[in-house]
């Protein structure tokens, strides 16, 4: 490919060095015109020597960076076998309206009536120190601050999770009738009245202020994640690989991720091995090969991967809980979307109760209208219902931080009411990769004939256990016995018939009882290495045991930490294993987990779990799929390790990670955005309720329901600003 030529470069306007203005790293339009900056210092170094504001008229996305062009010559064409690294796709014009924000004049006309609206409505009540000239100036004030709130409504974008806007505007439209009413009738409470309208209206564009600049950064997190997926794709048509817009794939087509692709769909690995970080903003990197699933985001680093596309478009794990507002989990999960039905079906229900307060107290016909929007005021907690989302938004957005995906809004609940968090533990607290530790032949039989044996009969399986007896047999360069008829039964062992033709079994005690084959030899030798932690595998030829086989596997890294975890967010750990009672309980000890459920088979494990149910508990289940089916099915919240990108099934919870930190994760974020969205509903509703009983029950005046509502307001903003991250 041809270099670009010296004419064709553009002068970085911040440092003076040659950008190519077709591969520039930040592109800006300014006044009209396009500016091209080789780095993001150098175009706020721009702005601020030029007096302008940090952010440009017209959001731009920053694309990877390129190094400055240092001279004009022609590169050399790339090798055959190379092909680049695939360039975004062009959004889609819905993509690219949503890029341009009301920015630059909009918001500075937004920021003006703002301005406007609050301090012609706090001028109401100071109109007092000013008789008689304040009463004439009184309702015009009131109009101005009306048509201020009418200007910001319709003028400011509504996000999805918003209460309908006639929440805000009616109350503040009956108390400014009944403000002009009464003034018109000479009503001896027409300046009451005004102060509530002024204040009303004040108050609802400063909570709408608040609300708007606490989203900002979630919006923009969202908007980010949706322009980072506008990708292209390699996809395999016939013999022919096509370069097209990610959205464009359909499910089951092949894809071609090279090194250095952000892969646009997704997908599971069909051929090839490479390194990958695993998804948007993943901090390491993992190898991924043949049957892996990959999400949207991922990033090939090394080598080539071909893929079967599983979701693509606005079905993608990434996406569909982000970007498609009607199964975003701030709008559709339980909490938030009950919270604004309550706020909008029960703000009539407030002003109908405290407008028959005011009819009983024999109030005139402009009291009982400004009586009613009064009440509507005090009780549309707005605030709280904006913030509740905002918290759940938030606890998503971290959530995929971490690789994890949600099923739907109401999974996300559901693991957020979790109590019992079930460990799978081989392959999730444990490594799943078992080393021996020793082989102990009894009677006259050596180490030797017991590990060929073993290897013989474990040759039919494929537990970590087999795998771990196959390496030593061949590390010793033991030969393994020649088998036959070799069966496997899960959870227990295997039987076969060994090359002398006896019957030959290796497995725990429980299937040496089931072959009637006597233990007593060995029993006490068991339990002391079951106390140390240790896995023990029996072996026996004919009717006799002839040795053992002690396996010890390692905690997983992070074990520890993601039991604390659960601890902290108030999630009994429960350890569920097929190992015996002493190694289970001292895995458990390790881990600091109170509760075991030892020596239960796989296929037991789905009763198990429903067993641990039965008492009311939300019993949530950390494991692999195929490996954990039976118990993951059974949960009430299943968490998929490894299994983001894939077909969910009937996973609540899929991660793209292999780490149970994150597991615990999962669970720990939903139960902290609950915990900090009951915040946000006491603090939210608490002062408007009192100001609503105070008004109805005539001991306050009618100017301290918007009050109350902008005090909530302000305590909700505070909260939400001070709530860490999980």
């Amino acid at each position: 490919m041809a270099g670009v030529s010296a004419s064709s470069a553009a002068s970085c306007p911040g440092c003076g060095a040659a950008v190519d203005p077709l591969r520039a790293g930040h592109v800006a339009l300014f006044d009209g015109g396009f500016r091209y900056f080789c780095r993001a210092e150098c175009k706020e170094s721009f702005l601020r020597s030029e007096g302008r504001p940090t952010q440009e008229e017209v959001a731009t996305a920053a694309p990877p960076q390129v190094a400055p062009i240092v001279e004009a010559r022609a590169e050399p064409a790339p090798e055959p076998e190379q092909e680049p690294p695939l360039a975004p796709s062009a959004p889609s014009s819905r993509v690219r309206a949503r890029a341009k924000p009301a920015t630059g004049r909009l918001e500075r006309l937004l920021s003006a009536i703002d301005a406007v609206g609050l301090i012609v409505g706090a001028l109401v009540p100071a109109m007092a120190l000013l008789e008689p000239m304040g009463e004439r100036a009184r309702l015009p004030l009131v109009v101005a601050a009306f048509a201020a709130l009418c200007a910001r409504v319709a003028m400011a974008p509504r996000d999805a999770s918003d209460v309908h806007p006639a929440l805000l505007v009616l109350p503040s439209a009956g108390a400014v009738a009944a403000a002009c009413w009464a003034r018109m009738v000479n009503d001896p409470r027409a300046a009451s009245i005004a102060v509530l309208a002024g204040l009303s209206c004040a108050a609802g564009i400063a909570v709408e202020m608040l609300v708007t600049r606490s989203r900002a950064r979630t919006a923009a997190a969202r908007d980010g994640i949706e322009r980072s997926l506008e990708l292209s794709a390699r996809v395999l048509r016939g013999e022919e690989t096509h370069v097209v817009p990610a959205a464009e794939v359909r499910p089951g087509e092949q894809v071609v991720a090279m090194a250095g692709d952000t892969l646009g769909v997704d997908a599971t690995v069909t051929a090839g091995e490479a390194r990958v970080v695993p998804w948007l903003d993943a901090r390491g990197d993992a190898v991924k090969r043949e049957g892996d699933p990959l999400v949207a985001g991922a990033r090939v680093l090394s080598s080539r991967l071909r893929l079967r596309t599983t979701w693509s478009g606005r079905e993608r794990a990434w996406v569909r809980l982000v970007t498609t507002p009607e199964a975003r989990v701030d709008v559709a999960a339980p909490t938030p979307r009950t919270l604004r039905l309550v706020v909008q079906r029960g703000a009539p229900i407030a002003a109908g109760l405290v407008g028959v307060a005011a009819f009983a107290a024999n109030g005139t016909a402009a009291e009982i209208l400004a009586a009613m929007c009064a009440g509507a005021t005090a009780f549309g907690a707005r605030a709280a219902a904006a913030f509740v989302s905002l918290h759940y938004a938030r606890a998503h957005l971290d959530a995929l931080g971490s690789g994890i995906t949600y099923k739907d809004a109401r999974a996300f609940e559901r693991a957020a009411a979790a109590n019992v968090a079930v460990l799978s533990a081989r392959g999730t607290v444990l490594m799943g990769e078992p080393e021996i530790v020793a082989v102990e032949p009894f009677g006259a039989v050596d180490v030797e004939r017991v590990l060929s044996l073993a290897a013989g009969a474990e040759t039919a399986s494929t537990h970590p256990f087999a795998a771990a007896i196959l390496r030593a047999a061949r590390a010793r360069d033991v030969r393994a016995d020649n088998v036959r008829h070799a069966t496997v039964h899960e959870g227990l062992g295997v039987t076969a018939l060994a090359s002398s033709g006896e019957r030959l079994a290796v497995g725990g005690r429980a299937l040496m009882l089931e072959e009637k084959i006597g233990v007593a030899v060995a029993d006490g030798r068991v339990s002391e290495l079951e106390a140390q932690g240790r896995s023990v595998l029996l072996v026996a030829l004919g009717d006799r045991l002839v040795g053992l086989i002690a396996l010890m596997d390692g905690l997983r890294p992070g074990a520890r930490a993601a039991v604390q975890n659960l601890l902290d967010a108030r999630i009994e750990p429960v350890l569920l294993s097929g190992e015996a009672r002493d190694t289970c309980e001292t895995i458990a000890r390790a881990l600091d987990i109170e509760h075991v459920r030892p020596e239960v088979l796989p296929g037991d494990r789905g009763p198990e779990v429903r067993a641990l149910a039965e008492g009311g508990s939300v019993v949530a289940v950390v494991g692999h799929p195929q490996r954990d089916d039976g118990a993951l099915g059974a949960a009430d919240v299943a968490v998929a390790m490894g299994a983001a990108g894939s077909t969910p099934g009937e996973w609540s919870v899929s991660l793209a990670s292999d780490d149970v930190r994150d597991a615990a994760t999962a669970l720990a974020i939903p139960h902290a955005a609950r915990e900090r969205a009951r915040a946000a509903i006491a603090l939210g509703a608490v002062p408007g309720i009192v100001a609503l009983l105070a008004i109805g029950f005539g001991i306050a005046p009618l100017a301290v329901a918007p009050l109350g509502a902008l005090l909530g307001a302000v305590a909700v903003a505070v909260h939400a600003r001070e709530s860490p991250p999980v």
